[in-house]
């Protein structure tokens, strides 16, 4: 225990270090572990047992914004504290539960299988895991300790796909592998919250409804987006799935899995930095918030070019000999997701910065014209271009999403340094 708690705190001279280092680390597995996942089962189970658990893998990361309810950056930039932890602890029971049921009635909508109604609840079950995870580290990192819990996130994630995979290996059997995964998650999220909290004492758990209705009506417009979003970038799939096959399916979704790498590498950058951002836009520092913006706008474009010319030369050689799947058609393909990717890693940041703005309800604005986009394109371009086709219709909306977020941040800092230029004492309602 002693040195478990030595990791989880270290030297508290190097936290900064320690919280850039883990940060990755646990960016990197929570966004590779359907890669990984979907590695070993269709190299086990082969393309079709491989699509069967990339769609139940969808579902649930779609309906897992319902956990979350995508409260992590609001909870973080709270530099009022407008609501206690136990206000967030209790709406992030309220919202797993509805999660649970969600998935519940999409299983039978779907008329699944005994086990693959089981294994979708499990899954959904895991993803509760993760929201629960998510609002307790808001707490710590909001002390300034992100390090703490991505290491603690990071041994969760890895240790319970390594359980998973093993038991997925010996048994051939996604339900024996997801109830594995399921109890390995809790037990880990259990112990390490167990130390975490006998050293942040500061932060009182329990349950508090007196704030929860007016909390999750605040934080709804971000919970939409995010439906929204992981829906659209999901929504390739879907057609997929309603109109080639399996097969393709998993294709797909090898390709498409590394599109996360900017995103990834991005959150980096910018996660680190959402409370002091927070802090500046309350304060009125409008010049050091937008040189903030602009310097992660100019690295994640940056990162994109290096992603796209790597993942040419090289992505489908490596995922071709990884997955067991000849890829040899698709090295444009595959660059042209990539930037793609880049697209999204842009909008998925300027939604964290409309977040701190306060002016979350745009976010709902950009993915409703996102979506409409989609109810014209998708279907008729995967009809018409096959997988390709699932690829410009990702591209085209995460662009017209990307647009909205620009003119409408751009608005705001404008609005708000004019406000700011001219002295006027601004007193913004950040509940």
């Amino acid at each position: 225990m002693n040195m478990l708690s030595k990791l989880l705190f270290g030297n508290s001279e190097n936290i900064s270090k320690r919280v850039y280092f883990w940060n990755l680390c646990s960016s990197m597995v929570y966004s590779f572990q359907s890669a990984i996942l979907l590695l070993v089962v269709t190299r086990v189970g082969g393309l079709v047992e491989g699509g069967i658990f990339s769609i139940i893998y969808t579902v649930t990361q779609t309906l897992a914004s319902l956990g979350s309810y995508s409260m992590r950056n609001y909870q973080v930039s709270d530099v009022k504290d407008d609501y206690n932890f136990e206000t967030y602890y209790t709406s992030r029971v309220v919202t797993c539960v509805l999660m649970i049921l969600s998935c519940v009635v999409y299983a039978i909508y779907k008329g699944s299988s005994i086990d693959k109604f089981f294994i979708i609840i499990l899954f959904s079950l895991y993803r509760t895991v993760d929201g629960f995870e998510d609002v307790y580290h808001g707490a710590v990192q909001k002390l300034g300790r992100l390090d703490v819990v991505s290491i603690a996130m990071t041994f969760r994630i890895t240790l319970s796909m390594v359980m998973f995979s093993v038991l997925y290996v010996i048994t051939h059997n996604l339900l024996i592998a997801s109830v594995g995964m399921v109890i390995t998650a809790v037990a880990l999220l259990l112990g390490f919250n167990k130390i975490i909290f006998s050293e942040f004492t500061e932060i009182k758990r329990g349950i508090d409804f007196s704030k929860v209705f007016k909390l999750l009506t605040v934080c709804f417009p971000i919970f939409l987006g995010a439906i929204l979003y992981n829906y659209l970038v999901n929504v390739p799939k879907y057609s997929i799935d309603n109109n080639l096959g399996e097969a393709t399916q998993t294709i797909f979704n090898i390709l498409f899995m590394p599109v996360f790498v900017v995103n990834i590498l991005s959150m980096f950058i910018f996660k680190p930095m959402v409370n002091q951002m927070g802090i500046w836009w309350k304060d009125g520092e409008i010049k050091k918030l937008l040189f903030s913006v602009i310097k992660q706008i100019l690295i994640i474009g940056g990162l994109t070019i290096l992603v796209i010319i790597g993942g040419y030369f090289l992505g489908c050689p490596v995922l071709g000999a990884v997955y067991s799947v000849d890829l040899s058609d698709y090295p444009l393909f595959f660059a042209m997701l990539l930037s793609f990717g880049g697209i999204a890693a842009l909008s998925t940041f300027l939604s964290v910065v409309l977040t701190i703005m306060r002016k979350q309800a745009f976010i709902i604005l950009g993915y409703v014209l996102g979506y409409i986009v989609n109810l014209f394109i998708t279907d008729r371009l995967v009809i018409q271009y096959k997988i390709s086709g699932a690829g410009y219709a990702y591209g085209i909306i995460m662009g017209v999403v990307l647009i909205v977020f620009i003119v409408v941040a751009g608005i705001n800092f404008v609005i708000r340094y004019n406000e700011v230029k001219n002295g006027r004492v601004i007193k913004e309602d950040l509940s």
